[in-house]
């Protein structure tokens, strides 16, 4: 063989070899990123289990509860409709009702007006009446008692004004020697 070829050769088996060199070291590192991935699913899985050993009992009772409540729940909520049509039906009856009472006491409010009104008219004519029974004889008494009255002033002040024309009478050049008491009244 040619050397020229044998080179290539020698270059060609140069290059498998440090195909072959990197091919290894990529399966290395390919098995050493397995062996960490395995034991990360291990680890997992072992996560999950535990997690799987909690979570399906606590499935189990809680199928079972909702299986055991479920009749219960039927009930309840049978009973709530009921209750609540009940409840409608009675709201309408205690509309009703309101309805009837506030009409009655409006009916009530109405008359309890009427009577208080018809008693304060009576009292208002009673009160007129009293006035005229007795304000009229209180005033015609009053006429006489005012009549007396001014009876009385007039018949007082004549008597006063009756004396005070008594009075004395003094002369300015008069004295006492002609033989009159000074301290006399003169009767007219």
């Amino acid at each position: 063989m040619d050397t020229h070829t044998e080179t290539l050769l020698t270059i060609f088996v140069g290059l498998t070899g440090v195909a072959v060199l990197l091919q290894a070291c990529v399966l290395l590192g390919i098995y050493i990123a397995l062996k960490k991935a395995a034991n990360s699913i291990k680890a997992v899985t072992e996560v999950a289990d535990d997690l799987k050993g909690t979570v399906v009992p606590l499935v189990h009772t809680t199928r079972e509860l909702l299986e055991r409540i479920t009749p219960q729940i039927m009930t309840i909520s049978t009973g709530l409709a009921e209750l609540t049509d009940l409840v409608h039906r009675q709201g309408k009856g205690v509309s009703t009702s309101a309805a009837e009472i506030m009409e009655r006491i409006n009916r009530q409010t109405a008359r309890l007006d009427e009577m208080l009104t018809s008693g304060l008219d009576k009292v208002e004519e009673t009160a007129a009446a009293v006035e005229t029974v007795v304000a009229k004889p209180v005033r015609q008494v009053n006429g006489i008692i005012a009549g007396i009255r001014a009876a009385v002033e007039r018949y007082v002040s004549d008597t006063r004004s009756h004396s005070a024309s008594r009075r004395r009478v003094v002369y300015p050049n008069a004295d006492s020697d002609f033989g009159l008491d000074p301290d006399a009244d003169i009767i007219e």
